[in-house]
């Protein structure tokens, strides 16, 4: 990932709306909170994600432990920690609070920090970070489970790429199909 993109990462807006600065922590700090929202991204799952965020030998904990007082005040903790609640509210794992009920999987700031080229580290990878969402996001704008999402990328209704468990979709097939399968439901309704 280019380290020039750390520069646009210098503030992150948790979903309760808060500003964290992040200017002051490290630089690895900063690219493993990039890696964490490319994993959101490409629809790595609450649990894988929540894993790697209690991990105690990251960079994010500045040398101290996860357990230790104050940790979990530490900006880039809280940045990350926002990131897998976002995950697990993709899944509906978590209850968003009642000003989070338009909650986005990325926040545009960090959306923007992973560029707009292929996404990276993924192999061959033909989507963008901007125009793509997570299989959470298109199963609430398509209102269907995770399987019918997987089913409608695997038979090719919607552009999308699988690598291990992740998913990463195109964001205008997604709307595409949920259009025509809005239009097919009204033709089939009694006028």
């Amino acid at each position: 990932m280019d380290l020039a993109r750390l520069d646009l990462l210098d503030s992150y807006r948790l979903l309760s709306g808060v500003a964290v600065d992040l200017r002051e922590a490290s630089p690895a700090a900063r690219m493993y909170l990039l890696d964490l929202a490319l994993r959101l991204a490409q629809g790595q799952g609450y649990s894988e994600l929540l894993s790697r965020v209690l991990r105690p030998d990251l960079p994010i904990y500045d040398g101290m432990s996860p357990l230790a007082p104050g940790a979990h005040e530490l900006p880039a903790v809280r940045a990350a920690r926002d990131l897998v609640y976002r995950a697990g509210v993709a899944e509906g794992v978590i209850e968003p609070g009642p000003a989070e009920s338009q909650a986005v999987a990325l926040p545009p700031g960090l959306r923007a920090g992973l560029g707009t080229g292929p996404v990276q580290g993924v192999a061959g990878a033909g989507l963008t970070t901007e125009p793509i969402v997570t299989v959470g996001e298109a199963m609430d704008i398509l209102a269907i489970t995770r399987q019918a999402v997987i089913n409608a990328v695997r038979v090719g209704r919607v552009r999308g790429e699988q690598h291990g468990k992740l998913w990463v979709l195109s964001r205008e097939d997604v709307l595409r199909y949920r259009m025509a399968r809005d239009d097919r439901r009204a033709g089939r309704r009694p006028s």
